[in-house]
């Protein structure tokens, strides 16, 4: 008992966490990026006067079949896990994996989720556009997994994938990383067309809200603090830890194919959470930011 009861003490979730929250604010607020922020509001005008040229020239349907046409080049397989990792328990379960390194990351995620919901539910109410299963006839175009109907504008998996790229984006600051995560990002969002989903304008305008979300969550995570304290950042963790369990146990955004993806993410989310907080802790005076 006396053996147990020092294992659980010398966990890190008793011993390390507080000293860890308060090392990751400091840091998070010597590190505070302008010029980042900068990168990613441009980016996300871009996407923006995008849609704005597409919808203005084509009309709000526009590219979408010059898009979709190429969807059967690539197995169906590969689409569905491409436009999965665009949920929001794929992008949880994911961000498990940095919760002990860097808590500032899931304390801008939060706000950031919190952010992006009111956009995409108040524009999805507001807006009730149909998806193409329900404008086009079947035939016209290439459907991959589930045939969506209402709620097409924006794209809430592209605002999601954006969030988190360019949190990552903001966190992380090697030039080939962060090339590749916008290339991620773009992957995603656009899978979304490929598998009918969504239009064009649709992808572009949630991309761009996703950029726009995060700058705004970092802002206000530099503000306001309630993130770097326990009981919230154990939250945040929990929701986590539930998102992952929530794929383990069928979750798929219907998307078939590619459960077993991710299943193998949470299940890696998983194993990485229960190492860090509850195996016995050793102090590092690695900063917590790269």
């Amino acid at each position: 008992m006396q053996n147990l009861l020092a294992q659980i003490k010398g966990c890190f979730i008793v011993t390390g966490l507080p000293d860890q929250l308060q090392s990751s604010r400091q840091q998070f607020a010597l590190h505070y990026d302008t010029e980042s922020l900068k990168r990613l509001t441009q980016l996300a005008g871009v996407f923006l006067v995008l849609a704005v040229l597409l919808w203005a020239v084509a009309g709000y349907h526009g590219a979408f079949h010059l898009l979709n046409q190429f969807t059967p080049l690539l197995p169906d397989t590969f689409w569905q896990i491409a436009t999965f990792m665009g949920d929001t328990t794929v992008v949880l379960s994911i961000s498990l994996l940095v919760a002990r390194r860097n808590p500032a990351i899931l304390w801008v995620l939060l706000i950031a989720a919190v952010y992006g919901t009111l956009v995409t539910h108040g524009l999805k109410n507001l807006v009730g556009a149909e998806r193409p299963p329900v404008s086009l006839v079947t035939g016209e175009y290439n459907l991959v997994g589930k045939a969506l109907k209402n709620g097409s504008f924006p794209s809430g998996h592209s605002l999601t994938a954006f969030v988190f790229v360019s949190i990552a984006f903001y966190f992380f600051r090697n030039f080939y990383l962060r090339i590749a995560l916008l290339l991620t990002g773009a992957l995603i969002a656009f899978s979304r067309v490929m598998v009918a989903a969504h239009w064009p304008v649709d992808v572009f305008v949630g991309s761009g809200f996703g950029l726009l979300v995060t700058v705004a969550a970092v802002v206000t995570a530099q503000h306001i603090h309630w993130g770097f304290k326990v009981p919230l950042h154990l939250f945040i963790v929990f929701l986590l830890v539930v998102a992952s369990l929530m794929i383990l146990t069928g979750h798929d955004g219907g998307y078939p194919q590619a459960h077993l993806f991710g299943k193998l993410i949470a299940f890696s989310a998983l194993l990485m959470f229960i190492v860090d907080y509850f195996f016995p802790y050793k102090s590092s005076s690695k900063q917590t930011l790269q």
